[in-house]
């Protein structure tokens, strides 16, 4: 039977190989930072979507009308043997890999595919599309070289902590720009370059929760009742936290966005009792649902709706474990461009 919320799309040999040397032909141009790259995915998703079948295009299609919360890309090539390393490198390096590069690339065509495009803020990662996601600063389970206790770990995928469910900052809206905010990501990318212990990314699709709630609770969730606090890895002085949001929105494609943050949402000291009553039931409900693993590895990617769906980790194990991430926005979003081409638009 079809899963309403999570697909599984999967690439046949020649569909693989055709991807494979499309994402090479990026990474050698420089990969999503680069201007140009974008017209440049673009151009391969559009070659590649003309040698899916009838059954493939739809399950794309499904992601692109907002309708899942998970769409699995599966059966992928990649280079030439890529062992792991003893000790996770160092992110300056590894952001000029060429490995790298190439499932940056794949991350980005991937994406095309669901008609999403890459992007960055100017406030978050250094306004760079790329993400690379490990314990680069500790509070893994076990302590990097240097580490001590004393050490400051920001809250962020810069480090090895648990990170609850979530969806992508910033908060301040979902599809349409803000004052000066642009809408959070629609969705992001990940895949794996080294996951040596198999350790899950976790995703709770939200449909089924948000309905379970009732409507009042969830009418009380779309007042301005709630606080958020900035994130630890946004520019100092950029991406400040806001109060009195609305935590939840009706949206034409897809039925509804949502913002939430377990470690950064609170209720608003003037919010009313039914607000209250509402946040506490949603936490309850979060907190009750078993949330789905994928277990990343460089021959797949996993894409999540970031409006649509919760996702996190548990503390990081292996230290070496090194994902690849971008952002994408939808067709309908409608972010403040700074610059069009590597995308870039203002937090």
């Amino acid at each position: 039977m079809q899963d309403s919320e999570v697909a599984y799309l999967e690439f046949t040999q020649d569909q693989a190989d055709a991807l494979f040397v499309a994402s090479q032909s990026l990474a050698r141009l420089g990969g999503p930072e680069v201007f140009g790259a974008a017209g440049k995915a673009r151009q391969c998703a559009e070659a590649l979507t003309r040698s899916l079948d009838v059954q493939q295009q739809a399950t794309l299609r499904r992601f692109a009308d907002g309708t899942l919360s998970a769409l699995m890309y599966r059966g992928m090539s990649c280079p030439e043997h890529d062992p792991i390393p003893e000790d996770l490198p160092e992110l300056q390096g590894l952001e000029h890999d060429p490995r790298c590069l190439y499932l940056a690339s794949r991350n980005q065509i991937l994406l095309e595919l669901v008609r999403y495009r890459a992007f960055a803020f100017d406030i978050d990662n250094e306004g760079k599309q790329v993400r690379l996601v490990g314990n680069f600063k500790g509070g893994g389970s076990q302590p990097r070289p240097q580490e001590t206790r004393d050490t400051r770990v920001e809250l962020s995928s810069h480090a090895g902590l648990r990170l609850g469910p979530h969806t992508e900052a910033p908060y301040n809206c979902s599809v349409i720009a803000r004052d000066d905010h642009s809408p959070a990501p629609s969705a992001l990318i990940l895949t794996a370059r080294w996951n040596p212990a198999n350790e899950p990314t976790h995703v709770i699709p939200m449909r089924e929760v948000i309905e379970g709630l009732g409507s009042l609770h969830a009418l009380a969730l779309t007042s301005a009742s709630f606080d958020f606090t900035r994130s630890d890895c946004f520019v100092a002085g950029s991406g400040e936290p806001e109060q009195a949001t609305a935590m939840l929105q009706f949206d034409a494609n897809g039925g509804f966005a949502l913002r939430y943050n377990s470690y950064r949402f609170s209720l608003n000291d003037q919010a009313s009792d039914l607000a209250a009553q509402a946040f506490d039931a949603f936490q309850q409900r979060v907190a009750e649902t078993r949330p789905r693993p994928f277990v990343l590895q460089p021959d797949t990617a996993l894409v999540i709706n970031n409006n649509r769906a919760l996702h996190g980790r548990d503390i990081v194990q292996d230290n070496r474990r090194l994902l690849v991430r971008l952002f994408g926005y939808s067709p309908f979003a409608q972010p403040r461009v700074i610059t069009p081409d590597p995308l870039l638009v203002r937090g």
